[in-house]
């Protein structure tokens, strides 16, 4: 069955940000895996402050995973991403496992996010 145009895709009663990430949402539900979808690391609107797009509830540590689309995610706006996995990495040092990223072309159908979440987290 079609999906209707007008009709919003939603993780856990939040809009997603795009199609990927419903996939990788669908794919945790089908791996067990609890989670947080568009977590806010620090304080809004302060400098440093960030979403991540799925927190997961992984043992021992929780871990970031970010789903990232090869435009806004490369050249340029890689810098950014970098310097704010970095940040998360020393923030949250022996509290967190390291942030993961999971790429748009990983994750284009809940198959491949469901094969590609396996090998990248388990």
């Amino acid at each position: 069955m079609a999906r209707n145009q007008s009709e919003e895709l939603t993780v856990k009663g939040v809009v997603v940000d795009s199609v990927n990430e419903a996939n990788v949402a669908k794919a945790l539900d089908r791996l067990n895996i609890d989670y947080a979808y568009q977590y806010y690391f620090g304080e809004l609107g302060t400098r440093g402050s960030q979403i991540i797009d799925f927190l997961l509830y992984t043992v021992p540590k929780p871990t970031p995973l970010f789903v990232h689309g090869e435009y806004w995610h490369t050249g340029s706006f890689a810098i950014e991403e970098t310097i704010k996995m970095e940040q998360i990495k020393s923030i949250m040092r022996g509290t967190w496992a390291d942030p993961k990223v999971i790429w748009g072309d990983q994750c284009e159908t809940v198959d491949d996010a469901y094969v590609n979440l396996q090998t990248l987290l388990l």
